[in-house]
């Protein structure tokens, strides 16, 4: 017999999850299947060698309102990873004002900023106002497993493979739901659901480099006007548990194709050091990083694309964690409505 909730969410990304949350804290049954063995999605990190790797260079801003409503970075050590008036340096010459400012915009979007839609770049630049980015002890994943602690049903390990009407059929099994929320990539939910736009995702690469020999002043995080890396920054001088005593890790981040020895090369003449000895802790390849979210396109898409099927992510608002969280907490909104009626 075929298990029945009010609500299934498919995903446990920082979508789902805030779904998820606001659904049970209202009293909807809810189940969230998620297909890897954790949560967060892209939101996630890994332990390796005492070193803390979060998969993409990832801050969380605690201005963003949907973070700062959880409660949780108080918790987990939050440190921010800019200050100061000019909150970081840029490496290849500034000649003119876009010369600054467009070589940092490029690492927050993964892409030209010129081809982000003027309201995408205004609610950015608002949150950056609001508050300062920064890194949590046990990368993001402590946020994203801080979130995962509230919510009390959730099957990892368990892969979606149909979305029939009412029906959710898994490796596992079949589900029945009033409501359905499609809260993973963009890429999965257009094959659960083929009527919905495809949209295009930046891609990026993740490098961790580490050495016993500290760069003074490397934890200021620089963005790169030319070259095939974007930014760097030494992140265990941001949060010294990113890295065992002694050692200091490098984040960078590049969006074409690089070789080790070319990334090595940039790093060398970006902090001026010998880096032919540096540790290559790790590389993380990024296939979809972000939404590419161009001039023209409304700030959100339509959440509910059938009746009591929702789609949610921040592929349908804008490229940020607030944008995700949002949709999330919007559909459950929706759905609370009309599954608890208020009562005359």
């Amino acid at each position: 017999m075929d298990q029945e909730f009010s609500c299934i969410v498919i995903g446990a990304g920082l979508a789902g999850m805030s779904a998820a949350r606001q659904l049970q804290q209202a009293g909807v049954s809810t189940l969230v299947i998620e297909a890897s063995d954790r949560p967060g999605g892209r939101v996630k990190s890994d332990r390796m060698n005492g070193f803390t790797l979060d998969h993409g260079f990832q801050v969380i801003n605690p201005g963003y309102p949907n973070v700062k409503e959880t409660g949780i970075l108080s918790r987990i050590g939050f440190t921010p990873i800019v200050s100061g008036f000019i909150p970081f340096r840029v490496s290849g010459g500034v000649s003119k004002p876009s010369d600054f400012l467009t070589p940092f915009l490029r690492g927050v979007f993964l892409t030209e900023p010129k081809s982000v839609s003027p309201s995408v770049r205004r609610e950015i630049y608002k949150a950056f106002l609001r508050g300062r980015p920064g890194l949590v002890d046990g990368g993001v994943s402590a946020f994203s497993n801080a979130l995962a602690s509230s919510i009390p049903n959730i099957h990892y390990g368990e892969t979606v493979h149909r979305v029939e009407g009412d029906r959710v059929i898994t490796d596992h099994g079949q589900y029945l739901a009033r409501f359905i929320i499609v809260a993973t990539n963009p890429g999965t939910a257009t094959q659960l659901l083929p009527e919905i736009e495809n949209v295009s995702m930046s891609s990026s690469t993740t490098w961790y480099h580490a050495t016993s020999d500290p760069v003074e002043g490397a934890g200021r995080f620089t963005a790169m006007t030319s070259g095939p890396l974007i930014n760097s920054v030494a992140i265990s001088d941001v949060k010294p548990s990113y890295a065992p005593p002694g050692i200091q890790l490098f984040s960078s981040t590049s969006l074409i194709f690089a070789s080790e020895s070319e990334i090595r090369r940039e790093l060398a003449r970006i902090w001026r050091r010998d880096t032919s000895r540096w540790e290559f802790v790790a590389k993380y390849e990024i296939a979809q990083s972000l939404p590419l979210h161009p001039p023209g396109k409304a700030l959100f898409s339509e959440l509910e694309v059938r009746k009591g099927l929702f789609v949610v992510g921040d592929h349908r608002g804008y490229p940020s964690q607030q944008a995700a969280m949002e949709t999330g907490k919007v559909a459950a909104k929706q759905i609370i409505e009309r599954a608890l009626p208020r009562r005359s």
